[in-house]
């Protein structure tokens, strides 16, 4: 009983730290929100970047920078397939960057795209062809 006890503490304790832990966003079509909730009073700045070679090594030198302060999320959108790391940062240094997320973008293939996007067409086109049919048939009564 002792044990369950423990556990629910520590349990009670890391849902009261959601921010403690590193988001892991899988993305299928290339844009995703990132949550900042405490970490928007520290910190004023983020940073993307992709994770590149083997090693899958982040290079912040190279990364895209954003402004964030006084935001509780941002959506970013645009990337290509690839891993990615977000950090933020503090822009008067007092504070070390810290990384929030890693970000698996993977697209959807053409041929995926292309059937949903046939699909709607169809469906757009049958409400359509309705519409008018009805309006028609409604026009032809009256």
């Amino acid at each position: 009983m002792d044990r369950i006890l423990k556990l629910a503490l520590v349990l009670v304790f890391l849902m009261a730290f959601p921010a403690l832990a590193v988001q892991q966003i899988e993305s299928r079509e290339g844009y995703f929100v990132l949550e900042f909730n405490q970490l928007a009073q520290d910190y004023d700045g983020l940073e993307v970047v992709e994770l590149k070679g083997q090693a899958q090594v982040a290079d912040f030198e190279n990364a895209q920078r954003f402004d964030i302060s006084g935001q509780q999320q941002a959506t970013l959108s645009g990337f290509a397939d690839g891993h990615y790391q977000a950090r933020v940062t503090d822009s008067s240094g007092a504070k070390s960057p810290k990384l929030i997320a890693e970000i698996d973008v993977r697209h959807r293939s053409l041929t995926q795209a292309l059937t949903l996007f046939a699909v709607g067409l169809g469906a757009f086109l049958l409400l359509a062809g309705l519409l008018f049919s009805f309006n028609r048939k409604e026009a032809n009564d009256a």
